[in-house]
């Protein structure tokens, strides 16, 4: 049905409540009908390793340590083979063949301890010899893995960094950031993505979805620079405290002084704090459900209007649309019914005299609702 809003809705506190919950909640861009779930494509994904490096430290360790004890019963078994210059009439303690299989392996070779009979040297050669060349393999290899891979990383991180511009940042990976993000996505579907958060849970739904994730706190400098905030379009701080959101806030503020910073808040009288810290769009999440609640006890059905606007899908959804050049009117397309005008971040109504004629950078806010696409006649035969 085409034409603006009825005037006992509009006029009404649930009607201007509604309103501007619908003119607040969006990030101001003109889209298209959303797809269901797209997922950002990225350049590569911060992806943890499976393994915990300590625990591969540790079972190199004990390999390494079975080796040495290896050689050690070998020298202590066949210790009359076995000459100490230090004590030649002596036999080989297990000290004294720990001590040979040590220095050994490691290729230390004090020279000390040697093997006499022609079995020993056999033995050494034999067995020791291709034990000493897996116990180097398994150290340096370890080393240069190590490296390699540290070194791997820290390239790809710099490159990643390097071309990361235009991007949001999503500082808390929970239901809130998570749904803000799948937002941002629908609109523009190239925009990258990088997500700030302590819980490695969070992190690893992320790099499931293709998504960026750096572990730390959101108001740590060197985390916000490793996301590189000073180059991000948006910011989306959906953080369980108000006090971490307020020093994100400031924090990022500081370093991009032209980003779109939009946060949640649980207290209302946290509202004016967050916005004084350079926040452009405070949202209260436990008073907007509370009213969301109470609308669906007293008017059921505009509730669900609500919700359905909220919801990506079939049914109603909210728009937006750029005025470019002045002198142009609110145009009431099928299917569309212009609800509010944006003006000098003042919310007005579309019927209001000053909005007649728009201007060039007002934003018109319309419900839009796709017309279900009419069957096709079926071919005769």
């Amino acid at each position: 049905m085409q034409g603006t809003c009825p005037s006992p809705v509009s006029a009404s506190p649930v009607g201007k409540w509604l309103l501007q919950v619908l003119c607040c909640s969006h990030l101001k861009r003109e889209r298209k009908q959303p797809p269901p779930l797209p997922v950002a494509p990225t350049r590569f994904r911060l992806i943890r390793v499976k393994q915990d490096p300590l625990r591969a430290i540790i079972q190199r360790f004990a390999l390494a340590s079975m080796l040495l004890l290896i050689v050690t019963l070998i020298t202590y078994i066949g210790r009359k083979g076995y000459v100490d210059n230090e004590h030649p009439n002596q036999l080989l303690t297990f000290v004294d063949s720990l001590y040979y299989a040590t220095v050994t392996i490691t290729t230390t070779g004090y020279g000390d301890i040697v093997p006499v009979t022609q079995a020993s040297r056999l033995i050494t050669t034999v067995v020791v010899t291709p034990i000493r060349i897996l116990f180097i393999v398994l150290l340096v290899g370890t080393t240069l893995q190590v490296l390699a891979e540290q070194s791997r990383f820290q390239f790809r991180l710099r490159k990643w960094q390097r071309d990361l511009k235009d991007h949001v940042v999503v500082c808390g990976f929970g239901i809130k950031g998570k749904s803000a993000l799948e937002y941002i996505q629908s609109h523009d579907e190239g925009i990258d993505a990088v997500v700030i958060d302590e819980s490695d849970d969070a992190l690893e739904d992320a790099n499931r979805l293709d998504i960026n994730g750096i572990s730390g706190k959101s108001y740590d400098r060197q985390i916000l620079d490793a996301a590189r905030i000073g180059t991000a379009k948006f910011v989306i701080v959906a953080l369980s405290s108000d006090e971490q959101s307020i020093l994100t806030v400031l924090r990022v503020r500081e370093l991009n002084p032209t980003a779109k910073i939009v946060t949640s808040c649980k207290e209302e009288s946290n509202v004016e704090l967050l916005s004084s810290s350079g926040a452009d769009e405070v949202i209260v999440s436990s008073s907007s459900a509370g009213r969301i609640l109470g609308m669906a006890a007293e008017t059921p059905e505009a509730a669900r209007v609500v919700n359905d606007l909220l919801t990506f899908g079939d049914g109603l959804d909210i728009n937006e649309r750029r005025i470019e050049t002045d002198g142009e009117q609110i145009e009431q397309r099928p299917h569309q019914t212009a609800i509010a005008v944006i003006r000098d971040q003042k919310v007005h109504r579309p019927g209001d005299e000053e909005c007649q004629t728009l201007r060039a950078g007002d934003q018109v806010i319309y419900i839009d609702q796709t017309a279900p696409e009419e069957a096709e006649e079926p071919t005769k035969a």
